[in-house]
């Protein structure tokens, strides 16, 4: 894998888990009233969805589980709609959704890139 494109990756789980800290211990009612919290969970899935609007077709088909099209999408809606952002869709992306692509993404790191990343840093 090309470093530019493990770095996209990177990009992508460091924001996915810097939103679970920021929604740790809240309820979906608390964050629906937190318009501080929303705002940094909104930066934060600009950052995932500019990643992943990068990411090639090569990496994309490693990860098949991973929606990175869609990702890119939500960072284009909130972009473009920001007045229209629907906050229940967004806590559903950040509690359902986006755990998952945190967990595909550490096992990548964790355990599948060992080979594949000789000599990028981490």
């Amino acid at each position: 894998m090309e470093n530019r494109q493990a770095a996209y990756l990177l990009d992508i789980l460091h924001s996915a888990e810097i939103i679970e800290g920021y929604i740790s211990g809240q309820s979906r009612e608390e964050f629906l009233q937190d318009q501080r919290t929303q705002d940094a969970v909104l930066r934060r899935l600009l950052v995932i969805g500019e990643a992943a609007a990068r990411i090639d077709p090569e990496t994309e088909a490693q990860f098949e589980q991973i929606p990175f099209r869609k990702m890119a999408g939500l960072r284009n809606r909130v972009v473009h709609d920001y007045g229209q952002v629907d906050f229940e869709i967004v806590w559903e992306t950040v509690t359902i959704h986006l755990p998952r692509v945190r967990s595909e993404l550490r096992e990548f790191f964790s355990v599948g890139a060992a080979n594949d990343l000789r000599g990028f840093p981490r």
